[in-house]
């Protein structure tokens, strides 16, 4: 008797024979209602996603048109920036051709003349061109709007030497040009040119004014 009480000592009570689920011991049976979501919750959180997806998407659609005609307008931006700087670096008439619908050209007016070199070929990006939409109006340096691009002398246009704008005449003029891709109101901008200075504007059409 005491040999087999011994052993039954050192064998340890039986509430720790494994896979006992007596009272002290954790269970690693899953409990019922945990680790899970219910069928309302996850009905909850569809109809959620789906009413931030609704907003998102046009929010998305508008900021992309819109950074893609910022894009385009930088490039025409710097076409015309570019043939203002050669001009003055170079001491030389640099001519400026606006092609419907999306390119412009840069010319170096060679001395002695009538030579012409072309430097520079740009195309717009993004599907935008020289468009001016209907029922947009001028932009507020009102240098006029009757077409996508608007010069106020004689073609062609050309910077000179000390950075104004002139026309095929030697007068100074100003010149308005606008880009849009069709049927993307938010797309709307134009570049703007003061001649006497050479002084170079960007505009963006905000849906009823112009922003600068």
């Amino acid at each position: 008797m005491f040999l087999a009480d011994v052993r039954r000592r050192a064998a340890g009570p039986p509430e720790l024979v494994r896979g006992s689920t007596s009272v002290g011991l954790v269970s690693t049976k899953p409990r019922s209602g945990e680790g899970g979501f219910s069928l309302i919750e996850l009905m909850l959180v569809v109809t959620v996603l789906g009413i931030v997806a609704a907003i998102a998407i046009p929010v998305s659609s508008s900021f992309i048109g819109q950074a893609k005609a910022d894009s385009a307008t930088a490039v025409a931006l710097s076409a015309v920036e570019r043939a203002r700087d050669l001009a003055m670096a170079e001491r030389r008439n640099f001519e400026l051709e606006f092609v419907l619908p999306d390119r412009i050209l840069v010319r170096r007016v060679e001395v002695p003349g009538p030579g012409k070199t072309l430097v520079a070929e740009t195309q717009l990006e993004n599907g935008q061109v020289f468009r001016l939409v209907p029922g947009v109006p001028d932009t507020d340096d009102a240098f006029g709007a009757d077409s996508e691009v608007h010069f106020t002398g004689t073609a062609p246009v050309m910077f000179t030497s000390d950075g104004s704008l002139i026309d095929a005449n030697g007068d100074v003029v100003n010149g308005s040009i606008f880009l849009a891709q069709r049927g993307q109101g938010d797309s709307i901008r134009a570049i703007t040119i003061l001649g006497v200075t050479g002084l170079v504007r960007t505009w963006k059409w905000s849906g009823t004014k112009w922003l600068e």
